[in-house]
């Protein structure tokens, strides 16, 4: 392969990573923080009515009576993940993976795969709909999708050190 040449087979070079994609990396990572801890937190602090609404849903009582602690652990161990540089990425990718389960979760429900609607989450969320709370995580998704692809971009670009 030509020296000047790149992934894409053309002579432009790739684009050189901005300052600005640092920032925006920063703030969907101090964003996601918040979510995740208030999330956690939330469940964490009102542990009875978490448990019950976990019960009422569409999973076993032993599923549930796992989730009802996993949930929040994982929460803020992605939290955790994305307060430091070496881990942002990890933290990241656990944000990515636990909006998908959530958001598909709520699409299943949406569409009456369950068969009924549970109750829905703790917090200001369960201020939410069922249609609110979808469009709510699929801005989270996109967010934190464009934060991945900036950071892959900033360590291709050798902006980031491991």
């Amino acid at each position: 392969m030509n020296r000047n040449m790149h992934r894409s087979g053309s002579d432009v070079p790739p684009a050189i990573p901005k300052e600005g994609d640092k920032k925006y990396i920063h703030i969907i990572s101090n964003l996601l923080i918040v979510l995740w801890v208030y999330a956690a937190v939330s469940k964490l602090i009102d542990y009875e009515h978490s448990r019950s609404q976990m019960l009422n849903q569409v999973f076993s009582a032993r599923t549930a009576n796992i989730l009802v602690w996993a949930v929040p652990a994982a929460e803020l161990i992605t939290a955790s993940l994305l307060l430091h540089a070496k881990t942002c990425f990890a933290g990241l990718w656990s944000s990515l993976l636990l909006l998908l389960s959530f958001t598909a979760y709520i699409g299943l429900i949406m569409n009456n795969v369950f068969g009924r609607i549970p109750c829905s989450c703790g917090g200001i969320l369960d201020k939410m709909s069922w249609e609110q709370h979808l469009v709510f995580n699929m801005v989270f998704l996109l967010m934190t999708s464009t934060a991945i692809v900036l950071l892959v971009h900033l360590k291709e670009g050798g902006e980031m050190g491991e």
